[in-house]
């Protein structure tokens, strides 16, 4: 978008393919989530303002296509060229680019993602499963017994 205001300020424009740094890794995305923000965002009524023009989109689904010097596989995640992956990108403070065909993401934030899990439904439990997702990681459950008494929200 190069202005703010309703859906008819999103434009489709052509840019180059972009090529990961250091820690970055390029996904080809499938899904890209569509949320209340980012309308907010696009009408600049959000609690920050979107740089124009600007990409809009801060969460995204989709395949690992290349990966930028020094990534490593933080968590033992298996993440690498073909993998199946959610990019929560306001994670890494990335609030914008998810509506594209291409994103780079700090690959420390790349969520493996099951082949029995539509790129659709990954993208929708992004926001709301980050927490899930954080906890299970400073406090792994291996061996221990997990209570999931609520399975309703923002989904």
């Amino acid at each position: 978008m190069d202005r703010f205001g309703g859906p008819e300020v999103l434009n489709v424009i052509e840019t180059p393919t972009p090529e990961p740094g250091p820690g970055q890794a390029r996904v080809r995305v499938r899904a890209a989530g569509v949320n209340f923000a980012d309308t907010l965002m696009r009408q600049n009524r959000y609690a920050m303002t979107p740089p124009l023009p600007s990409v809009l989109g801060h969460e995204v689904t989709g395949v690992v296509e290349a990966l930028g010097p020094g990534v490593e596989d933080a968590f033992g995640d298996g993440i690498a060229v073909g993998t199946r992956v959610a990019v929560p990108m306001f994670a890494a403070g990335d609030w914008f680019g998810g509506y594209a065909d291409c994103v780079l993401a700090d690959a420390r934030f790349l969520v493996p993602i099951p082949d029995a899990l539509g790129f659709e439904t990954a993208t929708a439990l992004l926001v709301q499963g980050l927490t899930a997702l954080h906890l299970t990681r400073q406090a792994p459950p291996r061996g221990k017994v997990a209570l999931d008494n609520a399975a309703a929200g923002g989904v």
